[in-house]
């Protein structure tokens, strides 16, 4: 007698397997109970498997519509070929999606409502954005509602405006189209006279039918951020201009604005706010290490506060990629008063500049305080440091597509606080100290990602720490610094040549720095903050090569050393 007993089973490829004998059925023509017309080709189909799949026909099917009594069925605004594909994803779940049919389907998947289809076209959509199809690829998500392809589109769009403008997509737009497009805060451009410029180019292309378009887009121009001058000798010069009394009246109030209203002019939101340098962390106190983070509005010449970091981070790394700012490492005090030891750290936020939110990222495999930290061909590299124990010669590599980073060849030597920069697809590291010598290094090491190898490229006059390092054309500029064992700060600058191998010295700093820090900047080097020997400094400062001259600029909201800075373009 067996005993009594119940357990369930489940037969994995069970559902596939019915719907594979339905498809089979379907291609037969049996058992089928509803014929679809489309464009004057029939298709057999199976009521049941088409309701199971689609809420459109579901509802069609079972809500006492019209067609719910009927056998055969005029689908409409769709393509024989694409129903084909269609009902073969439907009774499989497999698809082919290409560049000649992904808009048809999205199309078809929006009237059947069937939502993994249209978010696998969405994907496939975004993958092959490119500055040649990005405002019909945005047309389309509009058309059929999907808000993440969308989004995804016009931000590719702002990126890229300089570029999609050049294409015939540009000009081909209706006048609805352009002015939304136009009217966008995000458009990543230098001036608002690419703006102007690009409105008039798409009224050109047609002079004659969009004249009538021109009052209407010139309302979407920020006309009071152009120079008097090019709103004077351009714009009042324009045909349409000079033809509209209502064109020339916005431009007399944006000239009455410059002149006489300079607080007007400060409250205009610049376009592409995501350009700047960004400055983050440090320290302003032997007591108090900072979160807050600030960007140099580079035409209106003035730091703006932007949204914290969730932790403070004092002697920090930082770089920028695809508009994303990465600050990496770094050390605080511990939240504990009776406690005065160091955290290092080895956690990594992220700042999106489009939506001006911070997101954690995978920590480094190491905490490291006085990191040197860059980026080059699409990877970031957290470069030495040091910790409790004592400094580094280790590297890692960050992957943003992966969110992992990986070990890569270590340097000759340890290093903290040492200065780094990028050129010519190689990393370039200079100075720092190691702890356990108590002593700054002079020499400079070179990294050859294709090899993965460093090498000793050349020594410094002075060892030193707390420097910056940055690349213009085929220089390295090795800028400020501390020496630990002279206890002096320096506002040395010194360039090396990498055809030549010779060294220059040119205009020193305004002032010492040690532990700023420093980029460049459409072909100047910006240096921030520091430490001078006294005191923790605001002021910022930039360097003409051409000139051979430091200039201060508007100084920062914060005294900060042992900050980061990223350049976003």
């Amino acid at each position: 007698m067996i005993p009594v007993d119940s357990r369930q089973f489940f037969i994995q490829d069970h559902g596939n397997q019915a719907l594979r004998i339905m498809n089979d059925l379907r291609l037969k023509g049996q058992l089928c109970d509803v014929t679809l017309c489309v464009d004057q080709q029939e298709f057999h189909a199976h009521k049941v498997v088409l309701a199971g799949c689609s809420p459109y026909l579901r509802a069609m099917f079972t809500n006492g519509m019209l067609e719910s009594g009927k056998s055969m069925i005029t689908i409409r605004d769709i393509e024989p070929q694409t129903m084909e594909t269609l009902l073969i994803y439907l009774y499989t779940g497999i698809i082919e999606v290409t560049t000649s049919n992904v808009q048809s389907l999205l199309q078809g998947a929006s009237l059947f409502t069937l939502t993994d289809l249209r978010n696998i076209c969405s994907q496939f959509l975004k993958l092959h954005l490119q500055a040649s199809n990005c405002l019909g690829i945005y047309s389309l998500a509009d058309m059929y509602s999907c808000a993440e392809l969308a989004e995804t589109t016009l931000d590719f769009i702002s990126h890229h405006f300089l570029e999609v403008i050049q294409h015939e997509e540009f000009l081909s737009l209706h006048e609805n189209q352009i002015t939304d497009l136009l009217k966008h805060d995000s458009l990543q451009v230098v001036s608002e006279e690419q703006v102007f410029e690009a409105a008039l180019m798409w009224i050109n292309w047609l002079p004659e039918e969009r004249m009538q378009s021109t009052c209407q887009l010139m309302h979407h121009l920020k006309l009071a951020l152009l120079d008097t001058s090019y709103l004077e000798e351009s714009v009042l010069r324009v045909d349409f201009v000079r033809n509209c009394p209502k064109c020339q009246d916005l431009v007399a109030d944006a000239i009455r604005t410059r002149t006489m209203n300079r607080l007007q002019i400060d409250s205009i939101h610049i376009r592409g706010v995501a350009r700047g340098i960004y400055v983050l962390g440090g320290r302003n106190s032997e007591d108090c290490q900072l979160k807050t983070m600030e960007k140099f509005d580079v035409l209106k010449s003035r730091w703006i506060r932007m949204a914290p970091m969730k932790v403070a981070r004092t002697a920090v790394g930082a770089a920028a990629l695809d508009g994303i700012v990465y600050a990496i490492g770094g050390e605080c005090a511990l939240e504990q008063p009776q406690d005065d030891e160091t955290l290092y750290m080895s956690s990594i936020e992220a700042f999106d500049t489009q939506h001006k939110k911070w997101h954690e990222r995978s920590a480094m495999r190491v905490a490291r305080s006085f990191v040197a930290s860059c980026s080059l061909s699409g990877y970031i590299y957290a470069i030495g440091g040091e910790d409790k124990d004592g400094s580094f010669s280790t590297v890692e590599r960050y992957n943003p597509q992966n969110d992992t980073w990986c070990y890569v060849s270590p340097m000759i030597r340890k290093r903290a606080g040492c200065g780094v920069t990028a050129c010519d697809g190689k990393i370039y590291v200079a100075g720092g100290s190691d702890k356990a010598l108590h002593t700054d290094r002079a020499s400079i090491e070179c990294y050859d990602p294709l090899i993965e190898k460093w090498s000793f490229v050349a020594e410094m006059e002075k060892g030193r720490s707390g420097l910056v390092v940055v690349s213009l054309d085929h220089y390295l500029y090795v800028i400020g610094g501390r020496s630990r064992c002279l206890d002096q700060y320096y506002d040395w600058v010194e360039r090396y040549d990498l055809w030549t191998h010779e060294w220059n010295k040119m205009c020193p700093l305004n002032t010492p720095r040690a532990w700023p820090c420093g980029l460049i900047m459409d072909n100047k080097i910006y240096i921030m903050g520091g430490y001078n020997g006294s005191n923790r400094l605001r002021s910022a400062e930039f360097y003409d090569p051409d000139s051979d001259t430091w200039t201060f600029i508007s100084n920062m909201n914060a005294c900060r050393a042992g900050c980061a800075a990223a350049w976003v373009s």
